[in-house]
């Protein structure tokens, strides 16, 4: 047998076969032109993101593809095309992808945002959809939600200056006291424990934004030596981690100290201990994700809406003129007043759909090659097994085909007249899509609701004064997997006497 000559044609039907299949597989979805072994590496924004992969759609289509290294990315920035996939074909883009930074060096892959899609996913989703998952879970928390909120009015009243910090400590108590049963110190002071989960969530939000650091692009610079120029990564991710573990533990700690004493209070860490039906590991994790997810999101959602009217005065008084004539000034409006608030409750619509939260939520992964059918004359686009798949829910509620005049903040959108029906409520929407949507979302839209309306019941709120000259804010929100809106000075005073008693009252 003539070895070499076998050989050779073994290489060359392999290789064959291997140009015909490509040939006959659909192509990638359409995008730039990438250069040789780099791909489309320096083509991924690295900054203000979701805006960079709209005006990668408005050239490329609706669903577009960047390679960097030969790994895939799919940009998505159209509802349809994310139904399709999301909702649709959940078993195969149900997954996440590996991120070297966030997860494998920083351990950030153990909570439920970063967990591949398994038996730990359903079980944790389960306790969440118990916990919080109908209109009827979330009446247990509304005598909560009302005490923070009540709260935060006060705290604005006594910290003008420090709106910002008032409303993450508002939103904060709230999911601390939701997942561990822990209530915030009184007094001006930064209470430690609380500390501790902020500084994690904002660790969370960079460690998963998209392309934030080399080694989620190039994952083989997860063995640059740290010593080396450019290894400072792992320094970074071993501090940030050891602040994670220590944050995971330390709340499982606590409950269970106070426990021991008898001393806590009934929470979703101190209900399932008691249970003892599930194994430390994953409750612990699955509390810190109540505490991140839902403080820090709906606080950016609270801060967009002070930003909203401070911008547009006609809006505030058509809330407030509302308000006064439905509900009076003797008492907060109350989360049973919602339907008879159609204005509030489109205003509030409009601030999750105006500015989102989470404007790429977390990527998904494609578990198996998938060939999208677009239908009609389009033809069909190979999105790869392993492909990063990167919803652009910004885009999707900033569409002018779907939202008339998107950039502007509209409220009367979400409320049909005669000849004009309402345009989409934008739950359906910000919330992400499939089976990893936010399990929070009914619990983040009526805190929303809550807190608008508080402070709208209360407080005029208007744009800041600096030397008689008014101080216009900047419009624009940071690049990060939660999304706040830019820094801005605006000015929030009680509406009266009586809504000062109001705020101070029990």
């Amino acid at each position: 047998m003539n070895w070499p000559s076998t050989l050779v044609l073994g290489l060359t039907v392999i290789i064959s076969l291997h140009y015909i299949r490509k040939k006959r597989r659909p192509p990638l979805p359409p995008g730039p032109r990438g250069l040789p072994f780099f791909g489309n590496v320096f083509d991924v924004p690295t900054g203000n993101h979701s805006v960079k992969w709209a005006e990668i759609g408005d050239v490329w289509g609706d669903i577009s593809s960047l390679t960097a290294f030969g790994h895939t990315m799919i940009i998505v920035n159209s509802v349809k095309i994310a139904e399709d996939l999301l909702d649709v074909r959940g078993a195969n883009f149900s997954d996440r992808p590996v991120l070297p930074m966030g997860g494998k060096l920083t351990g950030f892959d153990n909570g439920l945002p970063l967990s591949h899609y398994g038996d730990r996913v359903r079980k944790e989703r389960k306790l969440f959809h118990q916990l919080f998952g109908t209109q009827a879970a979330i009446k247990q928390f509304i005598p909560l939600l009302s005490t923070e909120i009540h709260n935060l009015l006060r705290g604005i009243v006594l910290n003008p200056g420090k709106l910002i910090e008032e409303i993450e400590r508002s939103t904060g108590a709230i999911a601390l006291r939701i997942a561990y049963g822990y209530r915030l110190c009184d007094g001006p002071d930064q209470d430690a424990f609380f500390e501790m989960f902020k500084t994690m969530g904002h660790h969370f939000s960079i460690l998963t934004t998209p392309a934030a650091f080399l080694v989620d692009i190039i994952p083989l610079c997860r063995y640059w030596p740290e010593w080396l120029p450019g290894g400072g990564f792992h320094t970074t991710a071993r501090v940030w981690s050891k602040q994670l573990y220590d944050t995971i533990d330390a709340g499982l700690e606590y409950v269970k100290k106070e426990m021991a004493a008898g001393t806590a209070e009934t929470s979703f860490l101190s209900t399932l201990l008691e249970e003892k039906r599930h194994e430390d590991h994953l409750i612990k994790w699955a509390a810190a994700t109540i505490e991140v997810g839902g403080s820090d999101t709906t606080a950016a959602q609270l801060e967009a809406f002070l930003l909203a009217m401070t911008l547009y005065p006609d809006v505030q008084a058509a809330a407030q003129k509302e308000i006064d004539a439905v509900i009076g000034n003797d008492r907060l409006p109350d989360i049973s007043d919602r339907t008879q608030l159609p204005y509030v409750d489109a205003l509030c619509k409009e601030v999750l759909r105006w500015h989102i939260a989470g404007p790429l939520a977390v990527q998904h992964r494609a578990r198996e090659d998938y060939i999208y059918h677009r239908g009609g004359d389009l033809e069909s686009l190979l999105i790869p097994k392993d492909s990063i798949v990167i919803v652009n829910i910004w885009k999707m509620t900033h569409d002018p085909e779907r939202y008339e005049n998107p950039m502007v903040f509209n409220p009367s959108r979400f409320i049909a007249t005669e000849g004009k029906e309402a345009e989409q409520d934008p739950a359906r929407i910000c919330f992400g899509y499939g089976r990893r949507i936010c399990p929070g979302r009914l619990l983040g839209d009526t805190t929303v609701f809550m807190g608008c309306s508080a402070i709208l019941s209360v407080f005029n709120i208007s744009k800041a004064r600096e030397n008689g000259v008014v101080v216009e804010p900047h419009v624009g929100h940071t690049s990060a997997t939660v999304s706040h809106v830019l820094p801005f000075k605006c000015v929030v005073e009680p509406r009266n006497a009586r809504a000062l008693a109001l705020i101070h009252s029990g």
